[in-house]
């Protein structure tokens, strides 16, 4: 389902982490359909130039490739300072990953650095671009969790822990932002046909459940932000 996005409320710019493969990608993709230039974000330069260009040629909008690590301590003052130019309506905090496997057993400064990516990262974002968005009186944040984070899991310990900060944290923005103009969703993404799925050891073609495609999760995303503004929600 194509979903339209209106300019007016979440352009010109959006801003999507994590933008280089997967959910982020296709948000990316998603976005520019409906004529919003786009900043992606990521750690991997080269594909994001890449997808910036395609994107570009395909869908006649602009676009910023940025190549930062959010889950350093901060990153959001260079990332500030990159998109000081630019007005920003709409912004994805995607970026994230997954380490599974027996907590004792995964090293400790792995935790540390996937809980930084996982909160902090969506914790600044959300700072720094909500008062932005606040200023201007209108836009949307959405922040990407996971199904399933309200309840602790063996072998995931730690990410759905972090997935729930998400969540608890995008619900009660949700309330803070919207006298504000801001609309706030969390897209709680279930097992989508990512690069993530390795890392579990899944193969999407021997799947009991065959895994949602990206395009319908992020299409479920959008939609899900728009219903919370009804008059900018339009599908096609």
């Amino acid at each position: 389902m194509k979903v339209n996005i209106d300019k007016e409320r979440f352009g010109p710019w959006a801003l999507i982490t994590g933008a280089s493969s997967g959910i982020g990608k296709e948000f990316a993709r998603q976005i520019a359909v409906s004529g919003i230039n786009v900043v992606l974000v990521a750690r991997r330069d080269a594909l994001l130039a890449e997808l910036g260009r395609a994107i570009s040629k395909e869908f006649g909008v602009q676009y910023r490739a940025l190549a930062m690590d959010v889950s350093q301590e901060g990153f959001i003052a260079g990332l500030a300072d990159a998109t000081r130019d630019i007005d920003i309506g709409l912004v994805v905090s995607n970026a994230g990953t997954a380490n599974p496997g027996e907590f004792l057993k995964l090293d400790q400064q792995l935790l540390q650095a996937t809980l930084r990516l996982n909160t902090m990262a969506h914790l600044d974002i959300s700072h720094h671009f909500g008062a932005k968005l606040a200023k201007r009186g209108r836009g949307g944040m959405i922040l990407v969790g996971a199904m399933g984070a309200e309840n602790g899991i063996p072998l995931i310990a730690n990410d759905g822990a972090a997935k729930a900060y998400v969540h608890s944290l995008g619900e009660a923005l949700h309330y803070e932002f919207k006298p504000l103009g801001v609309y706030v969703t969390v897209l709680a993404a279930a097992f989508t046909n990512t690069e993530v799925l390795e890392k579990f050891g899944f193969d999407p073609k021997t799947m009991p459940m065959k895994p949602m495609s990206v395009e319908q999760c992020v299409s479920e995303g959008l939609s899900g932000l728009l219903k919370t503004a009804p008059e900018s929600f339009q599908a096609g």
